[in-house]
């Protein structure tokens, strides 16, 4: 009896076998437990750190809108009338075959305005140079856009510093900006160069990879801007800016003119600012940067609609809303 209880009070090699497999099961469980958990706050971090960027970049983005400056032009109608009638009196009448005083000796051009400057904002490319208007105002196609601001400048602006770079233009303090904003394709030479990057690798390297990609704000006085175009700049041109975001792969902007969504805004054509502008960026997705599946790159759209305080409606001629008309 005593020798029968002996034999049974050990494990058998089954019982072993079997405790550590069901040990290797649940070990395999936990750990994948907290893999997925660990995974899941990782997407979950990723997720606020993008919308806490979008959110960043879409209030700079208004900021720099709202604060668009297109000055009316001054109705020199009652200026046109005195000269005129003070020449009539003078010279006795004196006019052209069609009616018209001469005024042009005194400054002012009466008739059709033929010296406006029309910019093509569709083949407009501002991430290769920069477009000047007339008057200031906003420019822009369905990736790229151009404003003239005005903002008083910042005390640090004032400050005197030594640029120990020839590559880029120095900006100066003005009340008067011309901001604009692009998503730079990677790999670009003679692009906006990231300021981090320069930490990891030389100069010599650098320039052989190219820039990396990302949004771009480029903020310049508009007289500076207008002075490197003439002067034939572009190069050093190209070059300057912020690289505000890697981690935007696109950016698109929408004009509302009072009825419909346009692709192209010229305020020197259109003779006003867009009542609002519709600005989507888009990012990766959390979920495609978190693991390595790289033929699953999904894409993350934020917009966001800005409407812009110095626009006035646009005033249409009866010949252009005749055609118009007759479109429709």
């Amino acid at each position: 009896m005593n020798r029968v209880l002996l034999n049974r009070s050990a494990f058998t090699l089954l019982e072993i076998l079997l405790t550590l497999s069901l040990s290797v099961v649940l070990m395999i469980l936990v750990g994948g437990a907290i893999q997925f958990y660990s995974q899941t706050l990782t997407v979950q971090d990723l997720d606020i750190r993008q919308v806490h960027l979008a959110s960043a970049v879409m209030q700079m983005i208004e900021d720099d809108l709202r604060a668009s400056q297109h000055p009316a032009p001054i109705d020199t109608s009652a200026l046109e009338s005195l000269l005129a009638s003070t020449a009539s009196q003078t010279i006795g009448g004196a006019a052209n075959a069609a009616g018209d005083v001469d005024l042009s000796a005194a400054g002012v051009e009466s008739g059709d305005d033929s010296t406006a400057v029309e910019v093509d904002a569709a083949t407009t490319d501002l991430e290769m140079g920069a477009s000047v208007l007339q008057t200031p105002g906003l420019i822009g196609n369905q990736y790229q856009i151009q404003v003239d601001l005005s903002r008083l400048p910042r005390l640090e602006e004032y400050t005197v510093m030594m640029d120990v770079t020839n590559a880029n233009i120095d900006d100066i303090p003005s009340d008067l900006k011309t901001v604009t904003y692009y998503v730079q394709q990677p790999g670009m030479i003679g692009g906006v160069v990231d300021s981090l990057d320069q930490l990891d690798v030389d100069a010599t390297s650098q320039t052989e990879m190219g820039a990396s990609g990302g949004l771009v704000r480029r903020v310049l006085d508009r007289a500076a801007t207008t002075y490197s175009i003439n002067s034939g700049s572009m190069v050093t041109l190209n070059q300057t800016g912020e690289l505000l975001a890697p981690e935007i792969t696109a950016i698109e902007f929408e004009y509302w003119d009072g009825t419909m969504w346009l692709l192209e805004w010229n305020s020197d054509e259109y003779g006003e600012l867009p009542a609002a502008v519709r600005v989507s960026i888009s990012m990766q997705s959390p979920d495609t940067l978190s693991t390595d599946a790289a033929d699953e790159i999904t894409t993350r759209v934020f917009t966001h609609i800005v409407r812009l305080p110095m626009a006035r409606p646009i005033e249409t001629t009866e010949t252009e809303s005749e055609s118009t008309e007759v479109a429709l």
